[in-house]
């Protein structure tokens, strides 16, 4: 089937655009003016007139948790709140609203996300049991910090897990405690699935609907294609048949690169070995004469995670904190285990990505990848993601490597806010540092850790180009400026360079020819008009393959 789309603005490379494509069963054949290719469309063929719309690559969100994007439907909300009585408020009407219609049974769990206490006007401190017995002694009550490495639980939460009026000490994590030994309700890292072990599996269903709302969503925003954390290995196997359910079942889809967390475990990097379930391994593609060039679900890399995060302090330092000096935070994987799994994943042909965020665990994460890569050598695309807390000398090992950076530009919406608290102005001024790694030739691809934070990829655009909140521009002129992008270099880093770290550049990512023809247009060109306009661009239709999927004009 042939189509042709005309009178837009069809951004091809920095600098370079056009006005019309033509699309032939869903890859682009040609790009041109609108006379070259009206002219030499076939009679009949479908015309899309863009009205003046510009016209990108879709968005490749390059990290975040799809199934995790549709588990906030019927949880607490606590994004956003300004205070500890608003998330207690909120809970309490929630928790009502759910009895009143039947959904909750004596022993169910009520959970919570998106709480962040920096933000808070007034006190600014994690929630405690106290805070949520408020909420409800009836229920267990366990919410996520808006980083998700720490979590706050009420008392009959704690009792349920056998943390009533004591807890022990955890590798790698932390259960708070009072002056009597006590737990607070707040557990960090690993601790936390102490916390969570009693709660019921959610079902196969659930999923399902949880992965299939977290699809429809990063449609709506323009985003076609993402790197999703869905598994933590032991339940590969049913992630695996969702996914295959939904995509042979009716309705709009989006390519999936699955990134599979195995905790740590040796036992679960040798069974995906076993099985041969190597990096770009294709698990679904669309029943076509020749499949293997529409895949839409692979094999990703495996996920580890090296330490926590900067607003829980759990995020590991060469030096303490600079506002609580008690603490640097803390790997959460011992050092010679994360060598030996890097390594028989690298000889296996898996791809590893790591999760950190403080100075001293990247700078394990870049030892360890250097036993596996060399100077301009990393075949297999490893990369840090997060990588937030750098100085010059990280990122220059980083480039030496070519060690991929996956960063979440949106993340300084909050973290502006405590980054030179925690670190002091020098290590901030060298941090979330886009703009060194441009300038280093880092490869670098953006995506959101949604729903961590707002997975619209114009959003994570503003951020990285004017370093300020969207709509009051603060800090003005932007924090450290320096460390600004271009849009062009933010557009390709959550297009084509989100498609290399997927190991998708040579059918996804740009519009040329022989280029899959997934498409977003937007309402305004986000290349021309004032860059403090660029978060209210909105995107109006999503095309996968050639087709729209999502809007209209």
């Amino acid at each position: 089937m042939t189509k042709v789309i005309y009178n837009a603005r069809i951004y091809i490379k920095r600098g370079v655009f056009c006005q019309a494509l033509r699309i032939d069963d869903g890859r682009i054949t040609r790009t041109g003016s609108n006379a070259e290719v009206l002219e030499t469309a076939p009679v009949g063929v479908e015309k899309i007139d863009a009205v003046g719309c510009l016209v990108i690559p879709a968005f490749h969100d390059s990290h975040l948790h799809l199934r995790g994007i549709g588990q906030r439907a019927g949880m607490i909300n606590g994004a956003g709140s300004a205070s500890l009585e608003e998330v207690i408020r909120r809970g309490q009407n929630l928790i009502e609203s759910l009895k009143k219609t039947g959904q909750l049974k004596p022993g169910t769990y009520v959970r919570g996300a998106g709480v962040n206490p920096d933000l808070f006007h007034g006190e600014k401190r994690d929630m405690t049991r106290e805070d949520l017995d408020k909420m409800s002694a009836e229920y267990p009550v366990i919410i996520s910090r808006h980083c998700g490495h720490t979590i706050y639980c009420n008392s009959l939460a704690l009792k349920m897990a056998g943390l009533g009026e004591s807890a022990p000490d955890v590798e790698g994590g932390a259960i708070e405690k009072d002056a009597k030994g006590r737990p607070t309700g707040v557990l960090r890292e690993n601790a936390n699935a102490l916390a969570r072990k009693p709660i019921p599996p959610p079902t196969k269903a659930e999923n399902t609907a949880c992965l299939g709302r977290g699809m429809a969503q990063a449609l709506s925003l323009g985003i076609t294609a993402v790197g999703s954390n869905d598994t933590q290995g032991s339940d590969f196997d049913e992630t695996l048949e969702i996914y295959r359910g939904i995509y042979e079942s009716e309705g709009p889809h989006i390519r999936v690169s699955m990134q599979c967390g195995i905790s740590g475990r040796m036992d679960l990097l040798d069974g995906y070995l076993r099985r041969g379930l190597i990096t770009g391994k294709t698990l679904w593609a669309s029943p076509q004469e020749k499949p293997q060039e529409n895949v839409f679900l692979k094999m990703g890399p495996i996920k580890l995670f090296e330490d926590g995060t900067l607003g829980g302090r759990t995020a590991w330092m060469r030096q303490p904190y600079r506002d609580k000096p008690e603490t640097r935070g803390f790997p959460t994987l011992d050092g010679a285990l994360l060598d030996t799994l890097t390594q028989k994943a690298a000889a296996g042909g898996l791809q590893v990505m790591v999760h950190a965020i403080g100075d001293a665990g990247i700078e394990a994460v870049v030892s360890t990848f250097g036993k596996v890569t060399g100077p301009g050598q990393n075949p297999l695309r490893h990369g840090v993601v997060h990588c937030q807390i750098t100085d010059r000398g990280l990122l220059e090992k980083m480039a030496r490597n070519r060690i991929l950076a996956l960063v979440q530009p949106i993340f300084l919406a909050d973290d502006m806010q405590v980054l030179e608290n925690r670190v002091g102005p020098e290590l901030a001024s060298s941090s979330y540092a886009w703009g060194s790694m441009d300038t280093l030739g880092i490869p670098a691809s953006y995506g959101t850790d949604a729903p961590v934070s707002d997975f619209n990829p114009l959003l994570g655009i503003s951020w990285a180009v004017r370093r300020q909140s969207p709509a009051e521009g603060f800090p003005k002129g932007g924090f450290y400026p320096a460390e600004k992008v271009d849009v062009y270099t933010a557009v390709d880093a959550y297009t084509s360079g989100s498609a290399w770290a997927s190991f998708d550049e040579n059918r996804l990512g740009r519009i040329a020819p022989g280029f899959l023809a997934d498409l977003a247009f937007i309402d305004r060109d986000i290349f021309s008009i004032p860059q403090e306009e660029i978060y209210q661009a909105r995107v109006i239709r999503t095309v996968l393959a050639g087709e729209t999927v999502w809007g209209k004009f």
